[in-house]
């Protein structure tokens, strides 16, 4: 089993009709939280992620005119050995102080039907090879108390525990920090 990460800034590099229906498989869980999703996650249509959700991407990883509240962005798409959509991850440059406080510099989602495969660890273990190659020295990623797949991740991946937040949707939110090494990002060992 492995997986590749895929820009989805990248023109032609993910099919809109396999995000499509990626997004329609997590929206079929009831209270399912699909993380990582950056601006597919408004989608509703197939039009919409052809006219606005690629586009969106795109700018996001240029850093383009963005809203206030959002941040340069890498939106990754997670495909299996026979290049089936199994997972999204994102990987925010910056961090607001929003971010700062829930979201931080990763989220991430594994399609429903692939979960407990491993694959959650297969996209962290990439992306942060990917934030260690921009130069990045630390992430942020965050998590719902609640969820206990993505904290045994995080974890698993050297993740250190700050503190626990509460948040808007009453559920706490699990602040977790992972240093990268130096050898990582290239820079050496001092």
């Amino acid at each position: 089993m492995g997986i590749r990460l895929v820009r989805m800034d990248q023109p032609g590099a993910v099919d809109a009709e396999m995000i499509w229906e990626y997004l329609q498989a997590c929206r079929s869980q009831p209270q399912d939280e699909a993380a990582g999703l950056g601006p597919l996650e408004d989608c509703r249509s197939l039009d919409e992620v052809r006219r606005f959700g690629l586009p969106e991407v795109a700018r996001q990883a240029r850093g383009d005119d963005l809203p206030p509240g959002f941040v340069p962005a890498l939106q990754f798409a997670a495909l299996d050995p026979s290049s089936k959509l199994v997972g999204m991850i994102q990987l925010r440059l910056q961090l607001t102080q929003a971010l700062l406080r829930v979201g931080g510099n990763i989220g991430y989602s594994v399609r429903p039907d692939c979960r407990r495969l491993g694959y959650a660890g297969l996209m962290l273990d990439e992306c942060l090879r990917q934030a260690a190659t921009l130069g990045m020295r630390r992430v942020l990623i965050t998590c719902s108390s609640s969820n206990l797949a993505s904290r045994r991740t995080i974890l698993s991946r050297g993740g250190q525990l700050e503190n626990v937040l509460p948040s808007r949707s009453g559920q706490p939110v699990e602040r977790y920090w992972i240093d990268l090494p130096a050898e990582r990002t290239g820079q050496g060992t001092r």
